[in-house]
């Protein structure tokens, strides 16, 4: 307190506030010791321990004082700081400098890039919608639909699936059951290796929920 008020050293080129203050005035006489301009001096470095700028805003802002006993001053740029929250003070993560959020550092210009979204993706087929918002089925060539029934036929034997897999898999896929179940299979191709495992890890799915319950 011995300095706080009228002592002027226009020298002083670093303040260190070691103490917390509610009152915005007494903030700053504390930090306007360091503030008379000198020959040489160029600015004034505040090391704040206390948390006073969180509170009464910084050394820059506008502030209205008043001579009414009853009314405090006040700083609208801090207030009005306060109240949205992209523009509160926090500490530069890079250099731990006060800077305002939203705004770049501005002591080593670092400026931090929001995290993208999460986005689900969901697999799923194109289908068009009917007058009644119902979807419609698909519509395959009946050559694709061919080369799906006898690449489901490949997957089945492959892995030992019971009989009918293969025809069941394509109902779920068509909506209907294949024409005939005599069909020469072949290799799948990568696009019905992925939609058979994306069935797969939903019926699991579907069991352990059902399990769960």
């Amino acid at each position: 307190m011995v300095l706080t008020e009228g002592f002027d050293l226009p020298s002083i080129g670093c303040i260190v506030l070691a103490r917390p203050t509610k009152q915005i005035g007494l903030f700053r006489q504390m930090a306007g010791r360091g503030l008379r301009p000198a020959p040489g001096k160029n600015n004034l470095i505040l090391i704040d321990h206390s948390g006073a700028v969180f509170r009464h805003g910084l050394l820059e802002d506008r502030v209205e004082w008043t001579l009414d006993v009853t009314k405090r001053a006040d700083n609208p740029t801090h207030s009005s700081r306060s109240q949205a929250q992209t523009s509160r003070l926090i500490e530069c993560s890079q250099c731990s400098a006060l800077r305002t959020a939203g705004e770049k550092c501005p002591h080593c210009g670092f400026f931090p890039q929001r995290r993208p979204d999460l986005i689900v993706f969901r697999e799923g087929e194109l289908a068009r919608i009917n007058k009644n918002s119902r979807s419609a089925a698909s519509a395959y060539d009946p050559n694709e639909r061919m080369r799906w029934h006898a690449e489901l036929t490949y997957i089945a034997a492959e892995r030992g699936y019971r009989p009918g897999w293969a025809a069941h898999k394509y109902k779920e896929k068509f909506g209907t059951w294949p024409p005939t179940r005599a069909i020469k299979p072949i290799s799948p191709t990568p696009e019905i290796l992925s939609w058979v495992r994306s069935r797969n890890i939903a019926y699991a799915k579907g069991r352990q929920k059902a399990a769960a319950v």
